[in-house]
Parts: structure tokens; C-alpha cells; sequence
């Protein structure tokens, strides 16, 4: 039985009003009368179960699909019922809205419609266009069935929990964003999280191919976008009670494209993580030995006994001045490196950063997956990989199987690696670097400084947004305190107390005021994401009321040791927020039993949390506002970028001051990215130059 006949079952058995129900079911008056009297109307699922309850009657496993309408059949009812008029009204915006007759009905794309066209282009009077979108919306809600689409409403129990659980997480906005229909997926049909499925995703795969109006590609990234969801869920504090099952892809791995499984690689993968891995960290030298074998060896070398002179000779240099004492630590310290790479080792400022280590154990895999699959052969260590030949054809194939693009820079990052395990690691000759040096050169995009998609997102800062940049985090601070306001009051009212400002605060208003520091700092003098995400607490300091934030020279890319701190010195209204932030927000950030954390964003629930860490999500939260308020999507590195092309726009002479305030150590590395950036920063320049003197010879 329908829900429709078990609520009128249930008003014929007691004899109880259409409205009685309604109110005694905590909806609007006219609700039954709405349900039982529009054709196909799809009531939500907190609506049905409220109704459940009042007649004790299960609606919502009852059936309540109903066929639509099309725009032919409407025509045809409007016809049918004499309304000659709206009919030819209907079929000329059918026309202009490219709506066929087999088209289902929609009332909002008729509102969406309405919104995007004026009465001119159109071809309509402005009274005309009111008529004809009345008489449309009117005809629709007189003769078609609601056809309302199921959504994120309708969800109930475990499905609504989770839902709500994962708006509040801070999972990637990308996945967040398919929770809603995902979840409506399979609450529909009736799958529990724990039920989930590889086919459970390829079933989704063609229910979205069959019902959406995107294309296969998006379909695929909105799948894909889901199997990243469901592994964060199966972790995160927040969700992982809901018991998410992490599905693998219905789709193959994109990287396994050549046909060849990891595992046929394990004596290659093996050396990289036994013998590349303590290399590159610095534990160990290139043919095993460890760091502190050297060093006890180091110092046996300087312990021996020398003759008397050059024992005077030593006194005498240690008595000179501070300077020459200065000079000669600075001079032990490059034999001691010296020293190092003849072992074998990698000096401190050459060493790989996890990351770093992660990132090109995939290049390993990518090119011996490509010389495996345009070969047949496997490659069973390094020195085999770097060999010329070999890394020709598996950079070859490499370079086919990925299009032949050459505007990301992706296989020279990898020929790069390569060349970095040639050198430091492998010991190949010269004559053999020389030879990667010019693969290299061969698959050069061709570009230097900012890829062409990045120069695209930076053309798109107009004077406006540029200005909305600037004014971000004025806009976005009022906007939270009209929050924090809304809430003191609506705590007042409700228990008659006026909480403090920082008492009204949450956690979600906490996140939002990091994000806005995070974006003042980056603004100020763009640091790198992970000096801004891994920032120490006692970096900051407040001289005369400015906060200074000092990131070591050792943690800024280009860097070593005697190096300058990358300083970031905040203006008056971000130092003010500096520390309000320390003093008052920065404790609500702080997960319980997490009072020692020494970062200055510190971690929040996430896909993991542990003691001790930075907020690794705070930049994804930087960038969200910035879309918010300025309309442009970027990623956090991009801020760099941003920095030296709004200072370039202000005048090209700005280039020797774009070179000092991002830290860049050669003009050169400043003209390579930026000077090129735009034909526009030259041409304006000009064109002001030719305006001046037009006017002043006026």
C-alpha cells in the first residue's frame, strides 16, 4: 500500500481531520491536504516519519515514486483543459530553453531560466516576461505531478548522522561536497555503511551515467571523489564510529596503466627503502655506512698528534679575534661537509624530507612501470634505472602514456630525481650525468617560472577582487563577530545570562579566525604552506606591539645554516589579531590532553589525530575563504604568486622589491617567474608612459 492510502486508511478508521493530523504531527496546517491532493508529490523523510508516529503506521518503507511529466504532456493537458493561450506560451519558451517534448517538467528549471534571461533577450516586454514566467509556473503547479528529486532531506537514521557528521569534519571539500547524494544512494536502497562495496560504487557509477547530465569524466572524478571520502570517514574521529567501509576504486588505477603490478618491483623497491631511504635522510652513506661510524672516524682524524709548529700555529690562529675565530669554525665546517660527500653522505641542507621521499619513490615507480610495460623488462635497482639507455625509453614511454604533454613539468620532475640518485647516490660518472642532463633538456617544457593554469587563476585577480583580497580578513572578522553577537544574544534570551565574547565562541568560529591570521601572515610576505602550517609557537615574538614571526633559516627552502630567518613582520590590525589569537582562541583550539602542543595552529580532529601536531588542514580552510569572498579558487602556494603579481600590476619597478620580500636569493629567479607573467604589466606601463607625455605635450 502507497503512503498516500495508508494516511487516508488511517483518517477513514478514526475519523480524524486532514488538519488535526497535520498539526498533531508537527507540520503545517494545510500538509495532508498538500500530500494526498498534488499528483506526485514526494513528501520529505522527516515529514514521513513524523507522520509514522502520529498514526502508527510505518510510511516510510511505503512505495512513493510516481512518473513524471514532460513538457509534450503538459502542452497537451493545457490543450485538453482549453488554455490554448498558456500552451502557446509553454511551446515558445520551450523553444527558446531548448526543452523537448520528452524533457521531464522541473519548476526550478523554469525559475533558473527566468533568471538568466532578460525580458530583451528574450524578445518580450518586461510586463510580457512576467506573464509568460507566471503562466508557466502556474501551469505546472495546476496540471503536473512535483517532482521533487530525492536529496539530502529525505535522509533518515544512520544516514542524517553521518551526513551532518561529515559537514562539520574537516574531510577535503571536494569529497564533503558528494556525501549529500552518495548517502541518498544508498539509503535508498538500503546499503549500510558497513555493507559498502566495490560494486556497491560501480552500481553508483552507472546510476549517475543514467540519471545525471554530465559527462562520463565527471562521473568517474565524482566516484573517485567518493572512494577518497570513505577512507577518510573509516579514519576520522569524527566518523569512523559510523563504521565506513574504505572500498577500493571500481575503476583501475590510472598508475598501473602499463599493465604491471608493484609487487614485480620489490628488489627495486626494497634498495629505495633500505639503502636510498637512510642515504637520503642522512643516517647512512651511499654504500652503507652510518653517520655515526663517521663521526667517530672524523674524530679520530682530528685527534691525531701534530708536529710542534703546527700545534703553535693552532694556538696562535684560536687566540686571534672573534672573527678570525668565526672564519675559522666557518672554514672546519666546510671540510667537515667536504669531508661528508667524500664518504658519501648528504649534507644537512641536501638531505630528503619525508615528503620529498614519498613523492619520488613514486617517480621510481612510475618510470620502471613504464619500461616494464613498453618492454617487458624489470629493473631490479637504482643504478640499472639511471643507466642512459634504460632511462631513455622509460622516460619515452612515460611521456606517451601521459599524452606527450609538456605543460605540467611532471617528467622533468622525475628525469630530475633521477639525476639526483645518478649523482649523489649511484656515483655515475660525469660523461653518464651529462647524458641525463641532456634527457633533461629533451623533454624541457619549454617555460620557465609559473605554469601556464596558475598564470590563468592569477589573470583572474582584477583591481576588485585583488581589493577583496586585501580586505579579506577585515570582511571575514565583522562577519564573525556579528556571529559571536547573534549568539550572545540568543544565549541571553534563552537563559537570561550574557555570555563573553570568547565564551560564544565554537570550534568552527575558532578554525575560521586561524584561517584568517594564517591568510594575514601568508598575505604579508607569503612564506611557503608548510612554514606556515608547521610555524612553532615561540617563533612569534611582539616587538613594539607588531608581532614577528622569525621561521629558522634551516626550515625555508634555499636556506642552510648562518643563513637570515625568513622574518615576517605582521602590520597593526594582524599583530592585534596575533594576540587575541594566542591569548584567547588558540586554547579553544587545543584537543584535550594536547595543552603541550608547540605549533601555533595546532592540530584538529581530522583524518587522524595525535598529540603534538600542527593543524594540517588550516591552508584548505585559507583558500575556501578566499573563494567565499573573492570568487577564485587557488592553491595555498599560489599566495606567492599573488603577492609579487599584485605588487607587479602596482608598477614592473617593483621587481627588485617582489625578489627581497619573497626571499628569492637571485633577481633572476624573481624575472623567471614573474616577468613574463603578463603582457599587460608591460604594455600598461607603457601605455601610462605614452599618455603622460601625449598630455604634456598637450
Amino acid at each position: 500500500m502507497s503512503f498516500r492510502n495508508e494516511i487516508r486508511a488511517h483518517l477513514a478508521e478514526t475519523g480524524e481531520s486532514k488538519r488535526a493530523l497535520s498539526l498533531r504531527s508537527g507540520l503545517n496546517a494545510r500538509a495532508i491536504t498538500d500530500i494526498l491532493s498534488i499528483e506526485g508529490l514526494k513528501p520529505r523523510h522527516s515529514t514521513l516519519a513524523a507522520l509514522s508516529e502520529a498514526i502508527g503506521r510505518d510510511l516510510l518503507t511505503a512505495e512513493t515514486g510516481s512518473k513524471p511529466l514532460t513538457w509534450g504532456e503538459l502542452t497537451e493537458k493545457l490543450n485538453r483543459c482549453g488554455e490554448k493561450t498558456r500552451a502557446s506560451r509553454v511551446r515558445g519558451i520551450m523553444a527558446k530553453a531548448n526543452w523537448y517534448g520528452n524533457k521531464r517538467v522541473c519548476r526550478h528549471d523554469v525559475i533558473d531560466f527566468f533568471e538568466q534571461h532578460s525580458a530583451t533577450s528574450l524578445g518580450l516586454s518586461p510586463s510580457s516576461r512576467s506573464t509568460y514566467k507566471c503562466d508557466i509556473l502556474a501551469a505546472i503547479d495546476r496540471h503536473c505531478r512535483r517532482d521533487r528529486p530525492r536529496g539530502v532531506v529525505d535522509l533518515g537514521g544512520i544516514w542524517a548522522d553521518a551526513y551532518a557528521a561529515v559537514k562539520d569534519s574537516d574531510i577535503p571539500t571536494d569529497c564533503r561536497l558528494k556525501a549529500g547524494p552518495f548517502f541518498v544512494y544508498l539509503f535508498d536502497r538500503g546499503i549500510m555503511p558497513n555493507q559498502i562495496t566495490s560494486e556497491t560504487l560501480a552500481g553508483y557509477y552507472a546510476y549517475r551515467l543514467e540519471m545525471g547530465v554530465v559527462t562520463e569524466a565527471k562521473c568517474r572524478k565524482h566516484v573517485g571523489n567518493v572512494v577518497t571520502l570513505l577512507r577518510h570517514m573509516r579514519t576520522d574521529p569524527s566518523t569512523a564510529h559510523f563504521g565506513f567501509v574504505a572500498a577500493a576504486s571500481p575503476f583501475s588505477d590510472r598508475r598501473d596503466k602499463f599493465g604491471v603490478a608493484t609487487g614485480e618491483l620489490k628488489d627495486l623497491l626494497n634498495e629505495y627503502d633500505n639503502c636510498l631511504v637512510p642515504w637520503a635522510s642522512g643516517n647512512a652513506s651511499r654504500d652503507g655506512s652510518t653517520y655515526e661510524a663517521f663521526l667517530a672516524e672524523l674524530d679520530r682524524e682530528e685527534a691525531k698528534p701534530v708536529c710542534e709548529k703546527k700545534a703553535r700555529l693552532r694556538k696562535s690562529v684560536a687566540s686571534k679575534s672573534k672573527h678570525r675565530a668565526k672564519a675559522g669554525k666557518e672554514e672546519r665546517v666546510e671540510r667537515r661537509e667536504a669531508k661528508m660527500r667524500e664518504y658519501g653522505f648528504l649534507t644537512e641542507d641536501a638531505r630528503w624530507s619525508s615528503t620529498t621521499l614519498k613523492t619520488r619513490r613514486g617517480y621510481v615507480i612510475s618510470l620502471a612501470k613504464a619500461l616494464a610495460g613498453s618492454h617487458d623488462i624489470i629493473v631490479t635497482s637504482l643504478r640499472e634505472l639511471v643507466d642512459y639507455e634504460y632511462l631513455a625509453e622509460a622516460a619515452k614511454a612515460l611521456s606517451e602514456a601521459n599524452g606527450g604533454r609538456k605543460d605540467t613539468g611532471y617528467l622533468v620532475s622525475v628525469l630530475k630525481t633521477m639525476k639526483k640518485i645518478a649523482i649523489g647516490y649511484a656515483a655515475v660518472s660525469d660523461p653518464e650525468v651529462d647524458d641525463i642532463k641532456s634527457l633533461i633538456r629533451f623533454y624541457e617544457t619549454g617555460r620557465q617560472g609559473i605554469a601556464p593554469q596558475n598564470k590563468a587563476k592569477l589573470r583572474k585577480f582584477t583591481e576588485s577582487r585583488i581589493q577583496s583580497t586585501i580586505d579579506l580578513s577585515g570582511s571575514v572578522m565583522k562577519r564573525i563577530n556579528a556571529e559571536i553577537d547573534r549568539r550572545r544574544k540568543a544565549e541571553r534570551k534563552k537563559t537570561g545570562v550574557l555570555p563573553d565574547r570568547v565564551g560564544a565562541i565554537n570550534l568552527e568560529l575558532a578554525r575560521d579566525i586561524a584561517a584568517v591570521l594564517a591568510h594575514d601572515v601568508m598575505l604579508t610576505r607569503a612564506p611557503r604552506s608548510s612554514n606556515v602550517i608547521e610555524a612553532m609557537l615561540d617563533w612569534v615574538a611582539f616587538q613594539d606591539d607588531r608581532a614577528v614571526l622569525s621561521i629558522p633559516a634551516l626550515q625555508v627552502k634555499g636556506r642552510r645554516k648562518g643563513d637570515p630567518d625568513y622574518v615576517v613582520r605582521l602590520g597593526e590590525r594582524a599583530s592585534r589579531l596575533m594576540r587575541n589569537y594566542i591569548d584567547k582562541i588558540r586554547p579553544l583550539l587545543l584537543h584535550p590532553g594536547d595543552d603541550e602542543n608547540p605549533y601555533l595552529f595546532p592540530g584538529q580532529n581530522g583524518r587522524q589525530f595525535t598529540l603534538n601536531s600542527p593543524y594540517r588542514g588550516l591552508l584548505k580552510r585559507v583558500v575556501r575563504l578566499l573563494h567565499q569572498e573573492v570568487g577564485v579558487w587557488i592553491n595555498p602556494h599560489l599566495y606567492r604568486h599573488l603577492v609579487g603579481w599584485i605588487w607587479l600590476k602596482e608598477s614592473m619597478d617593483n621587481l627588485p622589491r617582489v625578489q627581497q620580500l619573497l626571499g628569492h636569493k637571485s633577481l633572476q629567479t624573481t624575472v623567471e617567474y614573474y616577468a613574463e607573467l603578463d603582457d599587460t604589466l608591460v604594455m600598461d606601463g607603457w601605455q601610462t608612459y605614452l599618455e603622460t607625455k601625449m598630455k604634456a605635450s598637450a
